[in-house]
């Protein structure tokens, strides 16, 4: 079968990794001149990215033993959790160069235009012109905004975005941890993060859907005073948030990743659910699957942080100190060091089980 995916990051290389290595003829279009660039995520990794069982030594940034939240009143709360920052560029090339040795082929400054009956027309933005593909499937791995996605009509009108910012600084850090910082007044909506590459480089950054760039300058500008940092590099994307009503099969056309916005919203990560997602599509398409059953339990995973989510918005500064709070007693760190935060349902049920408590804060969900 011939497999066209569009876009090159580590969701859709790793889709067209298995799919080649499957026996399907893929070609991978990508309109940047490089694969991973420009840079538009911190590479943050829950323990879980272990069950895709890959090797690390190529990408490997750092590897954290916990975190610690930083409260609106400035309170901390320390928990242990296994996590990894990888490199980006290299993360996606890594999944990139694996498709090609399964014997995908990559185009890279090809850029999807439009469709046209059963062709998809691509343009190669080397030569300036236009190609037309005849692929059996079409897979959109193309990002938040997916212009395949639109072009073939089943991209949700409802769709919401947030913006992300970081910078890459230079300073003093404690690189067996990363740090989190929660406060209407910070980040209102989601948190400000600081994470260590090394005891000297971190990534600091937040991600909001208006102001984004006001809240990061504010921030940017009061921690780099507080720490005496140096800032080496900006960067910034666009980070789609999860929407339930988002058709993912139309035709012949496929969405993966950040196209079909499968991405935690709670925490706005999506590498580990958009891999595993690539992994059911490949099953789905080898064995003729129904593609929407067979993301159910996934889907159900990304709902619960949506809901989540939708609770976090409402909680003004004191309910979050309050919130955060409950987190230093030891049943509850102990509840949190064992379940990772890709799948909340046995972390929410665990933690609700050992501080009823917090069941004050699901009014906030109506």
């Amino acid at each position: 079968m011939n497999i066209a995916i569009i876009g090159a990051g580590p969701i859709g290389g790793y889709a067209a990794y298995l799919l080649a290595k499957s026996g399907h003829h893929v070609s991978i279009y990508e309109e940047h001149k490089e694969v991973g660039r420009p840079i538009q995520c911190t590479g943050l990794l829950t323990s879980d990215f272990e069950q895709f069982k890959l090797p690390t030594q190529d990408y490997l940034v750092n590897i954290f033993q916990g975190l610690e939240i930083t409260s609106p009143k400035g309170d901390t709360t320390s928990i242990k959790q296994k996590e990894y920052l990888v490199d980006r560029h290299k993360f996606d090339s890594f999944f990139v160069e694996m498709a090609k040795q399964a014997g995908a082929k990559v185009h890279l400054q090809h850029s999807f235009l439009r469709k046209e009956g059963s062709n998809i027309i691509i343009k190669d933005l080397i030569h300036k012109k236009e190609l037309s593909i005849s692929p059996d499937l079409v897979i959109a791995a193309d990002g938040p905004l997916s212009p395949t996605a639109k072009a073939y009509g089943f991209y949700h009108p409802e769709r919401k975005n947030y913006y992300g910012l970081q910078a890459v600084v230079k300073g003093k850090f404690q690189p067996g941890k990363y740090e989190t910082f929660f406060g209407q007044e910070i980040c209102p909506g989601l948190f400000a993060w600081l994470v260590p590459e090394s005891t000297t480089i971190a990534r600091i950054g937040l991600a909001t859907q208006e102001k984004a760039k006001v809240y990061f300058d504010k921030w940017l500008t009061q921690i780099s005073k507080e720490r005496n940092l140096k800032i080496i590099e900006k960067q910034a994307g666009l980070i789609p948030l999860y929407n339930p009503k988002q058709i993912l099969q139309k035709d012949n056309c496929y969405l993966l990743g950040d196209a079909a916005g499968f991405v935690k919203a709670t925490t706005l990560g999506g590498l580990v659910p958009g891999l595993r997602q690539a992994e059911i599509l490949t099953d789905c398409i080898n064995h003729k699957r129904n593609y929407k059953r067979a993301l159910r339990p996934l889907r159900l995973q990304l709902w619960l942080h949506l809901q989540i989510k939708k609770v976090m918005d409402k909680l003004p500064d004191k309910e979050l100190n309050r919130l955060i709070s409950y987190f230093n007693q030891p049943r509850i760190q102990n509840t949190l060091s064992k379940y990772t935060r890709d799948n909340p349902l046995p972390l929410v049920f665990n933690i609700l089980l050992r501080e009823p408590r917090l069941l004050r804060f699901i009014k906030y969900l109506f």
